[in-house]
């Protein structure tokens, strides 16, 4: 497990599992949700979401396993973000009309 949080704290390896950890969840979101959006833009999305779940869980200091955690907060802040993305997205307000 040592061997594991070692590799997981070099900063290239931590990028390329942001980046993988994102597209791959918006990729399964744009495939289970069927937006009328491309799957590129889902796992784009999905990867700025993994990063601002990593950079705010590197801001959080947690004393078990703190790699693993990041990669864990990874995952819900893309999920989180793909989230809020499509709702505000597809249904933004909509203006009035002036008489």
């Amino acid at each position: 497990m040592n061997e594991l949080n070692t590799l997981l704290t070099n900063p290239i390896v931590a990028l390329i599992l942001i980046i993988l950890i994102g597209a791959i969840i918006g990729w399964l979101y744009e495939k289970q949700t069927h937006s009328p959006h491309e799957y590129i833009t889902s796992a784009l999305v999905g990867v700025a979401g993994s990063y601002t779940g990593y950079s705010l869980a590197t801001l959080v200091t947690l004393p078990s396993y703190p790699s693993i955690m990041r990669l864990i907060a990874a995952a819900v802040g893309a999920l989180i973000v793909l989230w809020a993305w499509r709702t505000f997205h597809l249904h933004p307000k909509r203006s009035r009309k002036r008489r």
